[in-house]
């Protein structure tokens, strides 16, 4: 699995307010990377993905696109 995701530079997710774009401790990326990672884990039932930040220019503010590789066990 492959992801691109970054905060949404409007502050808002669903018309709900986030603060990843304040925080001075911790870069708004990591945050972003992190609960994208621990849905998609989640959802494919395996933790071995990849998140990338810094999603600009790649998609719709506050998106980013995904690449999903599968194998069917037999």
């Amino acid at each position: 699995m492959l992801a691109k995701a970054e905060a949404d530079p409007t502050g808002y997710i669903r018309e709900r307010r986030h603060t990843m774009l304040d925080d001075s401790d911790i870069n708004h990326t990591r945050h972003a990377r992190a609960v994208v990672g621990g849905v998609l884990a989640y959802v494919c039932g395996d933790p071995m993905i990849y998140v990338s930040g810094g999603g600009e220019h790649q998609g719709p503010a506050g998106g980013g696109p995904v690449a999903a590789i599968f194998r069917r066990n037999q």
